[in-house]
C-alpha cells in the first residue's frame, strides 16, 4: 500500500455533495449495502483502498454502494446511472465511507446520543409513511436494502452530521448585516464571493470580455434566484379528510360498488360534521390519508402543490369555514374545510430572517468542510492504496 499520507482518490472532494443529508441522502442510505459474504472477495480478494488510524475501507465496499445507488435510483426515480459516471461516483463513496470511520472514533458519548435522537426521528417518519411496519420493511426490500442496514446507515449519516454541526456549524456567525443584504438586495456568500471575483477581473488587464459578461449574468441570476425564495405563493391552511377510490399502492381504480360503499361512509362524515361533531375527531375516524394519525387532517399547502384541479379550486374559491360538499377526484373522495388563506407575496423580514440566516449558516458550512475533512484525514492519518484507482474505474 502507499502509505503517502497525501495521496487522494480521483475526485475526492466530490463528498462535500454527498455527506449531507438531502433528496439524494435517503437514497445513499439506501443503496449503502456492505458485503458479508462476497464470492468475489473470496476469488480475487478484497483490496483495502483506504486506511487510517483504527479503520479501513475495503473495494467491497465501495462496489456494494456504487451498485446499490445505481439500483435505488433507477427503482425509485427511473434516472440510471450512466456507466461512465461509475469512477466519480465510486470515489465518492469511497470518501463517505472514509468520513463515516473517522466520525464512529471521533464521536463522543453526546455525539452518539444525539446522532441516536435524530437517526431515530427519521427511521420514524419514514415508517409513518407506510401502511405498517410490515409494508415499511418490504418498501425498503423492494428497494434493495435490508432494513436493519438501513437503520444502521441512517444512524451513521446522523453521526457524521452532528460531528459537522459541532466543529463546524457551531462557529460560524452570520452578521445581522448579512441577513439584511440578502433580503434587501438578494446577497448571498455566492454573491458575494462572485462579485468579489468580478472585482479583480475589471481591474485585471486583458481581462476576458465574454468570461466577465457571462459573470455578470451569472450575478443577476444568483440574486433573482435568492429574491424568488423570499416570495410567498399562494397558500391555504384547511383541514381535510380522504376516503380512496383507487388501490392505494397499485392506483388501480375500485369497483363501482366499493365507490358507492366508500361515498356513503363520507356522506355520513358530512352528517357528523353537520350536526356539529369536532373534525379532527370524524377525520381520525374515517380518513385514508397515511399522515392522519399526525395531524389530524390539517394541512398547509400552496396552490401549486395541489396535484388535483377539483382540489385546488375547491380550496381557495370555498368561503372560510364552510364546510364542503365531496370533492370527487381522480384519487378518491375528499371533504375540506378552509380555516385560512393567505395570498401570494414577500415574506415580512420578520418571518424570513430566522430561515434566510440558516441558509446563511448553511453555505458557511458547505464552504469550509473540504478544509474540515482533509484535517480530519491528516489527523487519522488516511491513505490511498494504489488499488484506489480501480475502485473509481
Amino acid at each position: 500500500m502507499n502509505r503517502n499520507r497525501h495521496c487522494s482518490p480521483p475526485n475526492a472532494r466530490l463528498v462535500v455533495r454527498t455527506v449531507r443529508l438531502g433528496l439524494v441522502g435517503l437514497a445513499l442510505i439506501a443503496a449503502d449495502i456492505r458485503a458479508s459474504d462476497s464470492r468475489l472477495a473470496d476469488l480475487f480478494g478484497d483490496p483495502v483502498l483506504a486506511r487510517g488510524k483504527g479503520f479501513e475501507v475495503r473495494q467491497s465496499e465501495v462496489d456494494e454502494m456504487v451498485t446499490g445507488l445505481r439500483a435505488t435510483l433507477a427503482s425509485t426515480r427511473g434516472q440510471p446511472i450512466p456507466e461512465d459516471q461509475r469512477g466519480s461516483l465510486a470515489a465518492q463513496m469511497l470518501e463517505r465511507l472514509v468520513m463515516i470511520r473517522i466520525a464512529e472514533k471521533r464521536a463522543t458519548d453526546a455525539d452518539k446520543t444525539r446522532a441516536r435522537e435524530v437517526a431515530d426521528k427519521f427511521i420514524a417518519e419514514t415508517k409513518s409513511k407506510a401502511r405498517s411496519e410490515d409494508a415499511y420493511r418490504r418498501q425498503l426490500i423492494a428497494t434493495g436494502i435490508k432494513p436493519e442496514l438501513f437503520e444502521t446507515r441512517a444512524y451513521q449519516q446522523a453521526l457524521v452530521e452532528t460531528i459537522i454541526d459541532r466543529e463546524v456549524k457551531t462557529s460560524v456567525v452570520v452578521p445581522d448585516e448579512h441577513v439584511r443584504d440578502f433580503y434587501e438586495q438578494g446577497v448571498d456568500l455566492q454573491v458575494r464571493d462572485l462579485t468579489a471575483l468580478l472585482a479583480r477581473m475589471e481591474k485585471e488587464e486583458g481581462t476576458n470580455a465574454v468570461g466577465y459578461a457571462e459573470g455578470l449574468k451569472r450575478l443577476a441570476q444568483l440574486k433573482k434566484t435568492n429574491f424568488a425564495r423570499l416570495e410567498r405563493p399562494d397558500t391555504v391552511r384547511v383541514q381535510a379528510l380522504l376516503v380512496y377510490t383507487i388501490d392505494r399502492f397499485t392506483r388501480e381504480e375500485l369497483s363501482d360498488e366499493e365507490k358507492a360503499a366508500r361515498r356513503e361512509r363520507v356522506v355520513k362524515a358530512i352528517q357528523r360534521l353537520q350536526a356539529g361533531e369536532e373534525f379532527t375527531k370524524v377525520a381520525r375516524e374515517v380518513s385514508e390519508d397515511p399522515d392522519i394519525e399526525k395531524n389530524g387532517g390539517e394541512y398547509t399547502t400552496v396552490r401549486e402543490a395541489i396535484a388535483y384541479p377539483e382540489l385546488r379550486i375547491a380550496l381557495f374559491s370555498l368561503p372560510i369555514g364552510q364546510l364542503s360538499d365531496i370533492i370527487t377526484t381522480r384519487a378518491g373522495y375528499y371533504v375540506a374545510k378552509v380555516l385560512e388563506r393567505t395570498p401570494a407575496g414577500k415574506v415580512p423580514f420578520e418571518h424570513a430572517q430566522a430561515e434566510i440566516r440558516n441558509a446563511l449558516i448553511g453555505q458557511e458550512v458547505q464552504k469550509r468542510l473540504p478544509d474540515f475533512f482533509d484535517r480530519l484525514k491528516k489527523e487519522f492519518e488516511v491513505a490511498y492504496s494504489t488499488n484506489s484507482v480501480s475502485a473509481v474505474r
